[in-house]
């Protein structure tokens, strides 16, 4: 087999929870709230927390519409708070292992993640993952939504970047709808991870979708770079 050279990854429920961001872009809008309003932040924070359970869209205007605070313009404050601001994350430690194993084994270690530039790229300031990868790609950056996954500019981008061939390199994301597409179109190694809390459905009736492995935590990505 082609030996190996780069392990690159997917972020929102890959590298950490993307749950976790959702909950901390909450608690950041509910105290921003409260200084608008007399509402209590706490009993804010759990209101979104709620709601967002029950359907994951317009969680804030349906907030509002149910307090009978509807305003557009508040509305549009809350949104902007919640995309720019820098979220409380941390990577797991056995995340963290992972990645400085990597390192040491001589990877080259990448990010490819959609999403808007701002939130993507505060995220990736909170885990701090500019200390671990090599080259990290907003898809959004290369101009616009339409440069989101399964488009495969920035996996080309990517293996252009690090000057190898698509099978010495593995993708590894979360969800079948467009992690894969890619990768496996190219020749990639694609593994999934599964992710009983991913915030996107991991099931597709396109089997083409799938990764050609799936893994039940990132700590089986060890064995088998060591088993190519």
């Amino acid at each position: 087999m082609q030996s190996l050279k780069a392990v690159i990854f997917d972020l929102d429920d890959t590298l950490y929870q993307e749950v976790e961001y959702v909950k901390s872009g909450f608690l950041h809008v509910s105290r921003f709230l409260s200084e608008e309003t007399s509402l209590n932040k706490d009993y804010v924070f759990e209101q979104f927390l709620q709601l967002f359970q029950k359907d994951k869209n317009e969680v804030f205007k349906r907030f509002l519409d149910v307090h009978s605070l509807q305003s557009s313009q508040l509305e549009t404050q809350m949104i902007y708070e919640y995309r720019f601001h820098l979220p409380l994350l941390t990577l797991a430690p056995e995340n963290v292992e992972l990645l400085e194993w990597l390192r040491e084994k001589g990877m080259y270690i990448g990010i490819i993640t959609d999403g808007r530039p701002e939130g993507q790229r505060n995220k990736i300031e909170a885990l701090l993952l500019n200390k671990y990868c090599d080259h990290i790609i907003v898809t959004d950056e290369l101009g616009g939504i339409e440069f989101r996954k399964p488009n495969d500019a920035a996996f080309i981008k990517m293996l252009r970047h690090f000057n190898i061939k698509p099978e010495e390199s593995i993708y590894i994301g979360d969800n079948p709808a467009k992690d894969f597409v890619a990768g496996n179109k190219l020749g990639m190694h694609t593994i999934m991870l599964k992710n009983e809390k991913s915030i996107h459905p991991q099931i597709v009736e396109d089997s083409s979708f799938h990764a050609k492995i799936s893994v039940l935590d990132l700590y089986e990505l060890k064995h088998i770079v060591e088993s190519w």
